[in-house]
């Protein structure tokens, strides 16, 4: 008698800084993230590996590597396509880049758990633009793809359902979860304001439902543009690791590895920056927030860089609360410390829409006693 095939889920965030990944396996939930490279990897390569494998006792599974079929060309995902040439700067579309890089992060997962046939939910966010023009065609790729290998492994797939939302809908799911907990009836209008690395997203969920054009959008106001402002008198160019390393943990100098001896005081650096940044963010925010003409919503506000600008953003809100409330999404980066045990603010923030997203998996299709509130 065959044996049921096992039940697991699967949110993942192709953000254009990072891929992330919570897994739910019915008892709890992992996080998992890699940067979002893709790159080709020669068959040569593989038989060199697969050769030193017999040798040294590692091989293929030591690489992680996608083969869609045994026809087609594999591409090195994640650490293992750093110092390649990047698939993202070539000529295959976007959708196609997605359906890679979601299928790699099953396949780590299969790799994790030691699974080999396995039946799935997936949920598949999109950075805003792309999910508008790419979310039919990747989620046809998934579907069309039940066999693959991954890491030397073939990996058979079925899936329950496949879920392709735009960013920031893991958080509003999530807090619409929150208020039927609450038994909080009433339909809610959601801003959500996405602070990313390079990107600035304002998401208009009205009633709750999926943004589907204007107002909605993406700009490059992320938190590259602060690091642009403060780098310009600097040593450095604004994507240094060590500048990024010493703002975000508000050292008070920064050391560059070429000048060890000489340290650059950073706190009037930082103001002068962040009021810089401010002013480009509250333009944007003017014109975005003119345009919606719902008289009561709620702004769900996210991501590290908001950190940042939080007094400013407080009073900002402030002036205009006769028709909007805040939400700092403070009870959902505690749920994702405890349930996906991160320590870090900076990691608990970058995987709240992820994890909002794998709980609404698991309580809409009800595989998982959906793990602890607050704290419990």
């Amino acid at each position: 008698i065959p044996t049921p095939m096992a039940q697991y889920q699967c949110f993942i965030d192709l953000g254009s800084s990072g891929t992330k990944a919570v897994f739910n396996d019915g008892k709890r939930f992992y996080a998992y993230q890699c940067p979002p490279l893709v790159a080709d990897m020669p068959p040569s390569e593989l038989t060199i590996i697969e050769a030193q494998g017999e040798q040294l006792g590692s091989g293929l599974e030591s690489v992680s590597y996608l083969q869609l079929d045994p026809e087609t060309p594999a591409y090195a995902l994640g650490i293992d396509a750093q110092g390649r040439p990047n698939k993202a700067t070539s000529s295959l579309p976007k959708s196609a880049l997605a359906h890679i890089r979601a299928l790699g992060v099953i396949g780590e997962f299969a790799h994790q758990q030691a699974l080999e046939r396995f039946t799935l939910d997936v949920g598949i966010a999109l950075p805003f633009n792309e999910y508008l023009t790419d979310y039919r065609e990747l989620t046809s790729e998934i579907l069309g793809h039940k066999m693959f290998t991954y890491r030397g492994q073939d990996i058979f797939l079925d899936f329950d359902n496949v879920k392709v939302l735009p960013e920031a809908a893991g958080l509003v799911q999530w807090r619409k979860v929150q208020r039927s907990q609450l038994k909080e009836r009433k339909k809610q209008t959601f801003v959500v304001l996405m602070f990313g690395h390079r990107d600035l997203s304002f998401l208009l969920f009205n009633g709750g439902r999926p943004p589907q054009g204007e107002p909605s959008s993406t700009e490059r106001l992320g938190y590259q543009q602060l690091l642009k402002a403060v780098a310009q008198d600097l040593p450095c160019n604004s994507d240094d690791p060590f500048l990024y390393d010493a703002l975000i943990n508000n050292a008070a100098r920064v050391v560059f590895p070429n000048r060890p001896t000489k340290g650059y005081a950073l706190a009037e650096r930082r103001a002068k920056a962040t009021a810089y940044y401010w002013e480009l963010v509250k333009y944007r925010l003017n014109e975005w927030l003119a345009s919606v003409s719902v008289p009561n919503y709620e702004v769900l506000i996210s991501g590290g860089t908001a950190i940042q600008l939080r007094d400013d953003l407080e009073d900002y809100f402030e002036d205009r609360s006769t028709f909007c409330t805040v939400n700092w999404l403070d009870e959902l980066q505690d749920e994702v410390a405890t349930n996906l045990e991160l320590e870090s603010d900076i990691e608990q923030l970058r995987f709240c829409d992820c994890y909002g997203g794998a709980k609404w998996l698991a309580l809409k299709f009800q595989k998982l006693a959906v793990g602890r509130r607050d704290g419990e």
